[in-house]
């Protein structure tokens, strides 16, 4: 089902059973444009039918907002004009030439470039694999690229942050939505769950430049701009707390200390966060994939 944010948008709520994300949808008139394609082909076929069940266009247009398979999945099954930026699309182009198969699973593991979790979740959402392939957008751009759709505008804007360097957001002036994909979550392929404070206020301060009402994330709820703002500086606290440490029971213990109370589980999960990310400080966060595919045994 879609749920309506307001007289031009409506989203797709995000499955955690499934790790499906939310999947966004921008309407005027006869043109739309969804945001992320999902994590299979089966997801966005999903989206279209919901659109459709509501006598709403195909898009005409997609994007993504970054390049981890559960928003990208999807987009060979759109025959909408796809859009992401340049690093997306680096990723994305690299992407076309993996193999995809089980025993290619279960290398790219071994060798530490996907998570366990998520080949699982690969497999049961595109079950067929023998022929599936990663497809890279037919429009790219460095920062920023306005798309018309009729009388409302949809901006796009290469935004960073500590869960993927390429992370983009769509922002709907119109209507005050912005929606933020996953940027502002922990960085799970090169920094093993890591946050890096730095990277956190800095894309803070691009979010807070734009005059939204409403923020939709891809694996939360969505939520109005000064109460994610709220919970952010909140997370903030706990990086600066938290400083240089490097030692999850020492970061702990400061917390605590600082915070003058028993600390909350989210309050544990976003020192180990911190702390991770000093120690991967000394990773550069762009993706740095192989040049080819490491072989299987």
């Amino acid at each position: 089902m879609l749920k309506q944010v307001s007289e031009h948008i409506w989203y797709m709520p995000k499955e955690e059973e499934h790790y499906r994300p939310a999947l966004g949808y921008v309407c005027c008139g006869p043109m739309s444009m969804v945001i992320d394609t999902g994590n299979s082909p089966e997801h966005i076929s999903d989206m279209y039918g919901h659109i459709r069940s509501q006598g709403m266009p195909d898009p005409s247009f997609s994007m993504v907002t970054h390049w981890h398979w559960d928003h990208v999945f999807g987009m060979g099954s759109s025959p909408a004009k796809s859009v992401a930026n340049n690093l997306t699309n680096e990723r994305l182009l690299n992407m076309q030439h993996w193999d995809w198969s089980d025993s290619a699973l279960n290398s790219r593991v071994a060798a530490g470039l996907e998570i366990p979790a998520f080949a699982e979740s690969i497999r049961k959402e595109v079950p067929m694999r023998h022929s599936f392939k990663v497809t890279s957008t037919d429009i790219s751009f460095e920062s920023r690229i306005n798309i018309r759709l009729e009388t409302i505008q949809v901006e796009l804007h290469h935004v960073g942050g500590p869960h993927s360097e390429d992370s983009t957001v769509a922002y709907i002036p119109s209507d005050k939505v912005l929606f933020i994909g996953d940027c502002y979550r922990e960085d799970i392929y090169t920094g093993g769950g890591a946050i890096r404070l730095g990277e956190l206020k800095t894309l803070l301060k691009r979010l807070e430049t734009f005059d939204a009402e409403w923020f939709i994330p891809s694996h939360d709820e969505p939520i109005r701009k000064e109460d994610f703002m709220k919970k952010m500086s909140e997370t903030v606290k706990i990086g600066e707390i938290i400083g240089n440490i490097d030692e999850i029971s020492e970061g702990k213990t400061k917390l605590k200390k600082e915070l003058k109370h028993e600390l909350t589980e989210d309050e544990v999960r976003y020192a180990e966060r911190f702390v991770t990310g000093n120690r991967y400080s000394f990773i550069h966060t762009r993706f740095n994939p192989p040049t080819e595919e490491p072989t299987a045994g």
